[in-house]
């Protein structure tokens, strides 16, 4: 769900040239409430699976790797195996996209012969990440219930009475589950990297990042990873720094929860995991999975992420600078005033980026009788094609919507409601649009939060 912040930009994200911009205070919220697109289920799902056909080398070959295969495969169920083996036939095991260079396999081997967190049991989480990796579709949002009957099980673990709230939250997680599906659908080993590390004892997965190409600079970047209360250490080289991600301790719990108590079409214990990881990251190490609520700085609200944080987290999960693209132009009271743009530059902003192999999460917006912001919630664009007629269609991910594939938005449709997009630097044209340095924003929130105290 989108609303109005008390904290202002001084200047918008980003301006187009020769366009009277009006200054945009809109951050986010995840809600699917009065969701009126239409949509409906692809008709060709799989080509929206990525495929790693081109990296299939012979592993059986491998002493190593086939030791490894043999021992995933002796801690798995038929239907596991079937799993497994598909990944086999595809390549995606071979798939080194992870921030370290370690591949699918070698992380799945991991998660089989390591120790995981007490509660969590081995063979599960394989078969989670067995399912996530043949389809990423089936990525969910929803929290899933916690029984009356371990209440107190819960209370005794945290010393805390356990929130009403708390039994059947209604998720605003669709920002880091969008991260979490890009991350199985275009780096799969990255995507077992985070499983094996969050399920392990260590409870953390640790990222390299370059300052150089992080935010606006080493000082913009800085700033920003202290004040979001990032656990970082400078690599041997100098060159880099060492980012801890780790979810709240609450999230043992609930993945402990849906461990166990799992219901068709609820999340699965490794989201529970990656999600928390995700909205810790980018709320200052604020969030509770018991209730999905945050405090911190940058959010006036204490459900969901701001765009700011979103687009901070998204350049450390994906190790892509990305801006924030601020398309709505809303009034003080979140009524629309217009757009930033003309929708045309929307699309090919989207396109562009679908060109350099780049999903793009993008915040919509519903609007009530009196054109004002009443709700919105964050999609994965992942295609973009044409019906027989010529009409524009994208191909879509809705973590939110009980659908385990790919859905189609008529452009017509989608165009018009969206409020912002993560867009990498890359997809923007120097000949339309002049962007606001990170550099900028960090100095508007610096003097904003100086101002606040």
């Amino acid at each position: 769900m989108l609303n109005v912040s008390n904290i202002n930009y001084k200047s918008p994200l980003i301006q187009m040239k020769n366009k009277n911009i009006a200054n945009d205070n809109v951050f986010v919220k995840n809600n699917t409430k009065n969701n009126t697109i239409s949509k409906y289920t692809s008709e060709n799902l799989q080509s929206y699976i990525p495929h790693f056909s081109a990296k299939i080398k012979d592993i059986d070959s491998i002493p190593s790797e086939k030791k490894q295969i043999k021992e995933i495969k002796s801690k798995l169920d038929n239907e596991s195996l079937k799993l497994f083996k598909n990944l086999e036939k595809t390549g995606i095991l071979n798939d080194n996209s992870s921030n370290d260079g370690s591949t699918v396999l070698s992380n799945l081997y991991k998660i089989t012969t390591k120790p995981r967190i007490q509660g969590l049991s081995d063979q599960l989480i394989l078969k989670e990440t067995l399912k996530a990796l043949n389809n990423p579709f089936s990525i969910t949002q929803k929290f899933g219930d916690i029984p009356q009957n371990i209440a107190n099980e819960i209370e005794k673990a945290t010393g805390e009475p356990l929130p009403q709230e708390a039994y059947n939250v209604v998720s605003s997680s669709c920002v880091a589950t969008s991260m979490e599906f890009n991350l199985a659908s275009k780096k799969p080993a990255e995507f077992v990297r985070f499983v094996e590390g969050l399920s392990s004892n260590d409870y953390c997965v640790t990222k390299k990042i370059d300052l150089s190409e992080f935010a606006d600079g080493p000082a913009a970047g800085l700033w920003l990873l202290r004040n979001f209360n990032t656990d970082t250490n400078i690599s041997k080289s100098g060159k880099k720094l060492d980012v801890k991600i780790q979810p709240d301790r609450n999230a043992i719990i609930r993945a402990r929860v849906q461990s166990s108590y799992k219901d068709p079409g609820e999340r699965s214990c490794i989201d529970v995991l990656i999600q928390s990881a995700i909205l810790n990251l980018c709320s200052q190490h604020t969030y509770n999975s018991l209730n999905d609520e945050r405090t911190g700085e940058f959010n006036s609200d204490n459900h969901g992420l701001t765009d700011f944080e979103k687009t901070f987290g998204e350049q450390i999960i994906f190790e892509t600078p990305k801006i924030s693209v601020i398309y709505q132009n809303l009034d003080e009271n979140g009524k629309l005033k217009g757009y930033n743009c003309q929708l045309n530059e929307i699309k090919q902003h989207i396109i562009k980026s679908l060109e350099l192999n780049q999903n793009v999460i993008i915040g919509y917006t519903h609007f009530d009788s009196e054109n004002k912001v009443d709700g919105g919630h964050e999609i994965t664009i992942i295609g973009y094609e044409t019906d027989k007629e010529g009409n524009g269609i994208f191909i879509c991910n809705d973590t939110d919507d009980d659908i385990n594939s790919a859905i189609k938005i008529k452009e017509k449709d989608l165009l018009p409601l969206i409020h912002h997009a993560g867009i990498s630097k890359e997809a923007l044209s120097s000949e339309d649009t002049v962007i606001e340095s990170w550099r900028e924003i960090v100095e508007t929130f610096q003097a904003e939060l100086k101002q606040d105290k």
